[in-house]
């Protein structure tokens, strides 16, 4: 293979993957209890729904080093209720006193969506020429085989419920969540419900 269309293919594979990665993260249906007057809650629980390990303590985690950078309590419930199926209110309830929690962050995975990209090689065939089947006409050297990627996206649903009353406070649907590799998809889906939950002055503002 040519150095050229190496180079080629190496641009256009990076270029879809830029295009990936930098999918839309979208907000939707987001509702807020109008009657609740606050005060902001500082301390909080997250509780991230769902048995696959390699989403439920980073979305934990994350929120709980966004959260603290805030200057606001946090508490990942896996470490407290590490069996996922063993989470309810009555749960919650026993571990939240203890600790001053004052709001559940409640993370759910809606659904999940998996595509594989795949993106064709610049191998040209083997003769372009009519009836001229000369060594002088061929194209040298064999098409390369489509190079694939295969990424996810997830739809998490966060409701924010008082610990006190139990009441449901505010929720809201982020798409397009990229809850896979480096982080940064769920970094940014954090980040995008702690901007909504300050907006809606549930959680003090960020620290300047």
């Amino acid at each position: 293979m040519g150095k050229a269309r190496i180079a080629v293919m190496g641009v256009l594979l990076s270029a879809a993957l830029l295009v990936l990665s930098c999918a839309s993260l979208r907000m939707t249906d987001e509702w807020r209890d109008n009657s609740f007057q606050g005060p902001a809650y500082r301390n909080i629980m997250v509780v991230a729904l769902t048995k696959r390990a390699d989403l439920r303590q980073p979305v934990e985690d994350e929120f709980r080093r966004q959260l603290r950078a805030r200057g606001i309590e946090a508490a990942a419930c896996y470490e407290c209720i590490p069996d996922v199926d063993k989470i309810n209110r009555e749960e919650l309830a026993k571990v939240g006193p203890g600790m001053g929690i004052e709001a559940f962050l409640i993370v759910r995975v809606l659904r999940t969506d998996t595509r594989i990209e795949s993106y064709g090689s610049s191998g040209a065939p083997a003769s372009s020429s009519v009836g001229r089947d000369s060594m002088m006409d061929m194209h040298w050297g064999a098409p390369d085989p489509p190079l694939t990627r295969r990424s996810e996206s997830a739809t998490l649903e966060s409701r924010l419920f008082d610990a006190k009353t139990a009441a449901l406070v505010w929720r809201a649907t982020a798409e397009s969540v990229n809850p896979t590799g480096d982080g940064s998809g769920i970094a940014r889906f954090v980040r995008a419900v702690l901007v909504s939950l300050d907006g809606e002055k549930l959680i003090p503002p960020a620290r300047p």
